[in-house]
């Protein structure tokens, strides 16, 4: 809630008119609770978590030919009931793990200083700030899942979200609760150090679950963000880490490859990567078809 009772009360600590954007915040603020602003990460996360994989899904679902060249794993075909069911799994998650824990979690969001009042930021200061988080989320989420797949991580937790060899879309949230706790912290760890506002805190949420999103999707189009971004992992980068499965010991990294390139962790990677090129096969991975959970997946031997 903003401790101006007028917009020219606004204006008068600001010692400047509002922008547009500033009056329109505070049209929508200033009798609002902070805790219910923060709370609106809840109905972001669910818009997200049910639209961003939405198009390639029905793509893939709906007109198979036209993104099959596109496909990393062409062979596995998903129907529509894995679909659903992966969905459905994920919104069980979130509204029993990720909602509650976002309206718990706001006395610590205020304590570390992340804020809703006026001015607003600038855009490179969210930019910069932006940065900053991707890159330490990417660091602490490189090791953490690199103990997750540890025999005991990975058996007891990680297994979960690897159900999926020829990941999806939707399936970038799909984990056992505890990871979903666990890779929570670090993307939290970022606006802790180096406090934001509301507005560049929802935006890093958003962006953070959409990147999830895009390398799961299962697809390297060739608008990819890899054609953009230096050391950006991509789609095909995770979804070798996902094809390989539990034994993967390769492509642990979140958002950038910096860390597999640092600690050797994308060896395994480069190795199919030189096999592709030698063998000119870069439509489809080489392998056999198994049975995991019930889906037909390719396989490495």
């Amino acid at each position: 809630m903003l401790s101006f009772a007028t917009a020219a009360e606004a204006e008068a600590a600001l010692g400047r008119a509002m922008t547009p954007a500033e009056a329109l915040w505070f049209r929508y603020t200033a009798a609002m609770p902070d805790y219910f602003l923060f709370w609106h990460n809840i109905l972001f996360l669910f818009v997200v978590f049910t639209l961003a994989p939405l198009p390639v899904a029905l793509l893939e679902l709906r007109t198979p030919a036209v993104v099959f060249p596109y496909k990393l794993q062409p062979r596995v075909r998903l129907s529509p009931s894995v679909f659903f069911r992966c969905y459905k799994d994920v919104m069980r998650i979130f509204f029993v793990v990720i909602g509650p824990l976002q309206l718990v979690s706001y006395p610590i969001v205020k304590m570390v200083g992340i804020h809703a009042g006026l001015p607003l930021p600038s855009l490179g200061e969210m930019a910069a700030q932006l940065l900053v988080y991707f890159l330490i989320e990417d660091y602490l989420n490189y090791w953490v899942h690199r103990l997750l797949h540890g025999e005991w991580g990975y058996e007891k937790i990680h297994r979960v979200h690897h159900e999926f060899t020829a990941p999806i879309g939707f399936a970038a949230p799909y984990a056992h609760w505890a990871e979903v706790l666990i890779l929570g912290i670090p993307s939290f760890v970022g606006p802790a150090i180096a406090p934001c506002h509301m507005i560049t805190f929802w935006l890093w949420i958003v962006l953070r679950q959409m990147e999830a999103i895009d390398t799961h999707s299962g697809f390297d189009f060739p608008f990819n963000l890899t054609n953009y971004i230096p050391f950006y992992g991509g789609a095909e980068y995770h979804d070798y880490h996902h094809y390989v499965g539990g034994h993967s010991q390769s492509n642990f990294a979140s958002v950038f490859t910096y860390c597999d390139y640092l600690y050797g962790t994308d060896r395994g990677y480069k190795f199919h990567k030189a096999y592709q090129a030698k063998t000119k096969d870069l439509a489809q991975y080489d392998g056999k078809n198994a049975d995991v959970n019930g889906l037909s997946y390719a396989k490495l031997d």
